[in-house]
């Protein structure tokens, strides 16, 4: 299977999804929808794909869960990129929200994604089992105790230069993030609980590998690929891996963890040879 052809696929329905899910409601949904634009899709795809995995055969059950993460992803760029926290003019390829409407509207369209991204794992009829569970694995991964509590370990100032410190910056930052959108998946297709307990874990070594090679891109990436200012965390002196390990030190461990996800992966078999691929194509992601 050619990963990079199997990324582009699924993310077309999940970028025609997103675009009626803001299709003439009003003015503030055309902003919202601004910062959407040029997205991966990573989460949502990997939500779709963990409920396939898992024996899902309805599109129309995963689909708002996967576009709903995608705001919840977006919403988090956007206050990421304000001049109170990263303070980056350029995203995914265009200038950033807050320099496209102004720093007010910016906040704005964030709160409003992050609260239409609950919207959209309410909507519809039946699952509702499986929905709350949804609403509560997501809530906790990207709130106090996961991606608002990574994000201020990462503007902070008094963290020390130390691998426990990194570890729990990624951990929280982005690698539970991550592992939910995969546990969504699973949850949404009923999966049993050692399943979605399994592929969330799996999901964390992917999730931390994915932080590591972000972390290295900000050093030897190009802004035209990755589509934000390469070097921003160098000038701003964050916690990094390359500025922990250097910039060897920290390929070697994004390896590992590369190594450490498909290992997992490979225990829940053929069905889930696609997340190893995956774990390759961000290992070797140039943007």
């Amino acid at each position: 299977m050619d990963v990079v052809k199997y990324l582009a696929e699924k993310k077309v329905p999940v970028d025609e999804a997103l675009k009626k899910y803001f299709a003439g409601i009003n003015a503030f949904f055309d902003v919202m929808y601004y910062s959407i634009g040029n997205g991966k899709r990573i989460r949502p795809i990997l939500a779709i794909a963990s409920y396939e995995a898992s024996g899902g055969k309805d599109s129309e059950q995963i689909m708002p869960i996967a576009c709903g993460l995608e705001l919840i992803h977006t919403y988090s760029l956007i206050h990421d990129d304000l001049p109170a926290m990263d303070d980056d003019d350029y995203r995914r390829g265009r200038v950033a929200a807050h320099k496209k409407f102004g720093e007010a509207m910016a906040i704005l369209s964030g709160d409003g994604l992050f609260a239409h991204a609950f919207e959209l794992f309410a909507q519809g009829n039946g699952l509702a089992k499986e929905k709350l569970a949804v609403i509560k694995s997501v809530s906790e991964v990207v709130g106090p105790k996961g991606v608002v509590y990574g994000q201020s370990l990462d503007i902070s100032k008094d963290m020390a230069l130390s691998p426990k410190s990194l570890r729990r910056i990624h951990l929280n930052k982005t690698a539970k993030f991550i592992a939910v959108s995969l546990k969504c998946g699973t949850i949404m297709a009923q999966a049993s609980t050692s399943l979605i307990d399994a592929l969330y874990k799996a999901g964390i070594c992917m999730g931390m590998l994915f932080q590591y090679t972000d972390d290295i891109l900000d050093v030897v990436g190009e802004k035209e690929k990755l589509g934000k200012t390469p070097g921003k965390d160098v000038a701003a002196g964050k916690l990094t891996a390359p500025a922990v390990y250097g910039l060897g030190g920290a390929r070697f461990r994004a390896r590992r963890y590369a190594e450490l996800a498909k290992e997992r992966f490979s225990r829940l078999g053929e069905r889930f040879d696609i997340f190893s691929r995956i774990t390759e194509f961000i290992l070797g992601r140039t943007f």
